[in-house]
């Protein structure tokens, strides 16, 4: 019987790229570049001039967002 060797994945799997962001949250990377100058958006790593996003930093992000009501958004 023979198994396959397990190769551990590398942290770098589970970034998103901006544009991979963009399309999952149905935006634009122009409303991710603000969102990041302004701190408004999903925390994210810079990899030289590349910014990343990590899934669990865009799950935690999403979370945040959730209101029960829109008079809650203006709290």
């Amino acid at each position: 019987m023979s198994t396959a060797p397990v190769i551990a994945a590398s942290p770098l799997d589970s970034l998103l790229t901006a544009d991979e962001l963009a399309e999952q949250l149905h935006t634009t990377t122009r409303n991710l570049r603000e969102w990041r100058s302004t701190g408004r958006g999903p925390r994210f790593v810079r990899v030289g001039r590349l910014p990343l996003y990590r899934r669990e930093a865009v799950e935690l992000w999403l979370g945040e967002q959730e209101y029960a009501s829109t008079a809650d958004e203006l709290c």
